[in-house]
């Protein structure tokens, strides 16, 4: 019998039941199962739903213009604290706004075979690839990527399990299996739903979730603006290496920006001061309403492209102390433990480099830091700004690095994880460009490793990057690291203090 099975979390029951009723679905009929308390909801009252193809030839019916009658329904199974909905035709969309969005990967780590599986849809939040559906050979292995989360599994069920939930399943927001039950049967393989998932998983799957519950949103949109407020520096500007705007490639780097607000004033800012400092001055001067601060538009110009503007919300990104929640492109995303342990092996497998005694805590900024004689006397040579590197068929000027010695290539870039964030797109950047050597005039020279050297504006250095809050910088870094092994080039990791 196949059953798409969703778990709707109690607090969500009164809201699903209005939706059932504002859409027309009707409880017909109502029993006991196996303890359960089971209700069968049907769209009695459904309309005639037109057909395009016949609208497009309507004068050829000689009678009234056929339509099509599309019925849905929805099976609710209520025990203590359980609600379970199996859901017939459209009703999935009914329900999936009010479900535990989790349920199906966690049931998936707990039935699924790992060694089996058959096929994933994955997305990524740092990279050039960012959707990448998958179909997989009988038997293949479970292979996923740091920073990727897996939305949806297609897997063989384990052999133990095959005689309560069948062979094979999918599972993403919800179950869909072939159990081997009855209709009379259903409330007994839920009982083995709620066993199954009291227990552990037999292997990890990264997931991240897009929240989109109103009260949660709301809940997380007053987090950021509290921090917006109160003059804490956790909100960041979100800066990338390129924009692909209409069918231009704009490239950072030269950008003057405006801030605006219906009904208020524009304020333009030069170059390099887009900050929170800016924003926290622009709202106070303007007496922008806590509720409409958000709705600020950012304006990005750079000479010779087409000018764009986001929202606030579009342009920031914040991460939730915590709980595992990020803002990202004005998206509130959630993260499992799995994606994040997964990302921190990962991270915590890149090459730190010792940093010499003279350099460990610099109080100077980066172009007089490359140039400083102390790092010239122990073999850096500079190549900041200089543009000889890399040539590329359009005009953009590519810097291409900041520091190098023998084989190793150093990007350096010392402040805020903002900051940090803007030197791994840099040097992803490059990176790709290289890749795409269609695209390249000429590389002047070849290197083995790649460099990033980071000045941390911290109280102390972390001894690994895993050990750092911003699960952005954390997503940019292993990024760019495959795209380095993927090139042969080994990515390497230098840490200094900046005072």
């Amino acid at each position: 019998m196949k059953l798409n099975i969703f778990l709707v979390p109690s607090t969500n029951v009164p809201a699903l039941e209005s939706k059932f009723e504002s859409v027309g679905l009707r409880m017909i009929h109502e029993s006991e199962q196996h303890g359960w308390q089971a209700r069968f909801y049907f769209s009695a009252n459904e309309e005639p739903n037109p057909i395009p193809w016949v609208e497009t030839y309507a004068d050829f019916f000689q009678e009234e213009q056929p339509a099509n009658l599309i019925y849905f329904a929805a099976y609710t199974f209520r025990k203590d604290e359980l609600l379970f909905v199996l859901t017939y035709g459209k009703s999935h969309f009914y329900v999936r706004p009010f479900c535990d969005h989790d349920f199906g990967i966690e049931m998936a780590k707990r039935i699924g075979n790992e060694s089996d599986i058959k096929q994933t849809a994955s997305k990524k939040f740092a990279g050039k690839k960012k959707k990448e559906i998958k179909s997989y050979a009988r038997n293949t292995p479970l292979n996923i990527e740091s920073g990727e989360s897996v939305d949806y599994l297609r897997a063989a069920i384990e052999a133990d399990m095959r005689d309560t939930f069948g062979r094979v399943g999918k599972f993403g927001s919800s179950m869909l299996i072939g159990a081997p039950v009855t209709r009379h049967q259903i409330g007994s393989l839920l009982d083995a739903v709620s066993t199954r998932m009291q227990q552990a998983p037999r292997f990890k799957l990264p997931r991240t979730t897009v929240i989109t519950d109103d009260e949660q949103l709301c809940l997380y949109n007053g987090k950021l603006l509290n921090a917006i407020l109160a003059g804490d520096d956790s909100p960041e500007f979100a800066y990338d290496a390129h924009e692909v705007v209409g069918v231009e490639l704009v490239f950072a780097g030269n950008e003057r920006y405006t801030l605006s607000y219906r009904g208020g004033n524009k304020r333009e800012l030069g170059e390099d001061s887009l900050d929170l400092t800016a924003l926290r001055s622009y709202i106070a001067d303007e007496r922008i309403g806590r509720n409409e601060i958000l709705n600020i538009r950012v304006r990005i110009d750079n000479e010779g492209q087409k000018s764009y503007s986001k929202r606030l919300g579009e342009a920031l990104e914040f991460v939730v102390e915590g709980e595992n929640v990020m803002l990202s492109h004005g998206r509130w995303v959630r993260f499992n433990e799995d994606y994040v342990d997964q990302l921190n092996v990962s991270l915590d497998g890149i090459e730190v480099d010792n940093t010499e005694p003279e350099l460990r805590i610099i109080d100077m900024e980066e172009g007089a830091f490359n140039n400083w004689e102390v790092v010239q006397r122990l073999g850096y040579v500079g190549a900041d700004k200089d543009f000889s590197k890399i040539k590329i068929a359009m005009s953009t000027p590519i810097e291409a690095w900041d520091l190098q010695k023998g084989g190793a290539v150093y990007a350096v870039k010392f402040g805020t994880t903002q900051k940090l964030g803007y030197a791994c797109d840099q040097a992803s950047n490059v990176l790709e460009i290289i890749r795409n050597n269609a695209n390249t005039k000429r590389l002047n020279q070849r290197f083995t490793s790649y460099c990033l050297w980071f000045g941390f504006k911290l109280k102390s250095v972390p001894n690994s990057i895993s050990d750092t809050n911003s699960i952005i910088l954390k997503q940019k870094i292993d990024a760019w690291a495959r795209r380095c092994r993927d090139l042969g080039v080994e990515p390497r990791l230098k840490f200094s203090q900046r005072s």
